[in-house]
């Protein structure tokens, strides 16, 4: 997350200033107001080049590795075993150089006495927020087993949703790369034979033609011009969706977009409810699960929901009437958290609610070629349909090309 310095006064009119990270400067105004404390100056600070550099070439854990030793610690832990002998255990069973470094250094932290949570806190780029902040509450309460257990049918979830994705949208990104090909092949070797066959004849040629043929002098003869606008764009696009304004369009837009807005919408809506019922089960206060949640969510605008939702909590509202204030939680969780709150079993109607949202995105994502299938054919018919006018229109209309008119 992004770090800002920030000059605030307390109740008592002493200046204080600090450093801390946050999701956007609103988030930590809000966070310091929840303090006590009234803020004066929020500053984005900008990291270090290098550091960017080395947070890239750090090596990953991968998910998997990560799902498979939740499962495996779990299993260990619920046996009996001690910690020390639970880490040494996944140590040698881990075939993952990596991994297994990163298990020596937190076996050596609890050895010497630290928590848990805080040895695998060191290790970002093997365990997220979500992961320590779950251990750290499976500590506190004692039911570091069951934390377990929620983290790894979490982690479950999301790695499965992620390749069904993956999987369905494998056939799409063949036919776009096939299509861009054969779009490259035919502008930089064909379109130019075509255009020294029309320049002998001086015959003034359709609009389609004149189109394509000054593309191809693009390709051809421009090139960097594509190269500079293709990096120029993306670096603007970058620095576009790092500003608090671009992320919170970039968020909305993904749930407004044609065939997976819905789609995007019911995955954000389950993994809200499942990680917030783990949460809360592992015997988190609402408020402190919500604050988590939201530190876990990627997209600005659904996590600018969770952000008002606690708010309004603690302002004194009920669960049920913050969240149908809210724009990006569906009918059915409301209604679903409504029943919870009323019944005393909020975390299993959340539990319930995910679940079958989870039903409903795999069936989604099944379904997700034929949804697609209809702008591939309209994106490959409309390229043919242009260059076959473009190529052959002169052809057809012939006697006017040859006699030049």
């Amino acid at each position: 997350m992004p770090l800002f310095a920030y000059r605030a006064r307390d109740l008592h009119g002493t200046l204080i200033a600090g450093k801390m990270e946050a999701v956007a400067a609103e988030a930590l105004i809000t966070r310091l107001a929840d303090q006590g404390l009234i803020p004066i100056t929020v500053r984005r600070l900008q990291e270090f080049r290098w550091s960017a550099l080395g947070k890239w070439l750090v090596r990953r854990v991968k998910e998997e590795e990560v799902l498979i030793f939740t499962r495996q610690f779990q299993t260990l832990f619920k046996a009996g075993l001690g910690m020390e002998q639970i880490l040494s255990a996944l140590i040698r069973q881990c075939r993952s150089k990596t991994f297994q470094e990163v298990l020596q250094k937190i076996r050596a932290d609890v050895s010497s006495g630290g928590t848990l949570a805080k040895a695998f806190a060191k290790h970002p780029q093997a365990f997220r927020d979500l992961y320590i902040n779950m251990l750290a509450a499976g500590e506190e309460a004692g039911i570091l087993e069951e934390s377990l257990r929620h983290l790894a049918g979490l982690l479950e979830k999301e790695q499965r949703i992620k390749a069904s994705v993956k999987s369905a949208t494998l056939y799409p990104k063949i036919v776009i790369f096939v299509l861009v090909f054969a779009v490259t092949v035919l502008m930089t070797f064909v379109v130019p034979k075509f255009e020294t066959f029309y320049d002998q004849f001086k015959a003034s040629l359709p609009l389609p033609t004149l189109f394509l043929i000054r593309a191809s002098r693009l390709f051809v003869h421009q090139w960097y011009l594509l190269l500079i606008g293709a990096v120029a764009g993306g670096y603007a696009f970058r620095r576009f969706a790092k500003t608090f304004r671009g992320q919170m369009k970039l968020g909305e837009w993904s749930y407004h977009m044609p065939v997976l807005g819905a789609l995007n919408l019911r995955v954000a809506n389950a993994r809200f409810c499942h990680i917030l019922s783990a949460l809360y089960r592992s015997g988190l206060p609402v408020i402190r699960a919500l604050e988590i949640t939201g530190g876990t969510i990627e997209n600005a605008a659904f996590r600018r929901d969770v952000e008002n939702l606690r708010a309004e909590l603690m302002k004194g509202r009920s669960f049920s009437e913050a969240m149908a204030s809210c724009r990006y939680f569906t009918p059915v969780v409301v209604e679903a958290v409504a029943a919870g709150e009323k019944s005393g079993a909020l975390d299993e109607m959340l539990e319930g609610v995910g679940g079958h949202y989870d039903v409903e995105v795999e069936h989604m994502i099944k379904d997700l070629t034929t949804l697609l299938e209809p702008i591939l054919l309209v994106a490959i018919f409309g390229m043919v349909g242009l260059f076959a006018l473009a190529i052959f229109l002169p052809i057809w209309n012939m006697s006017q090309v040859v006699s030049g008119g």
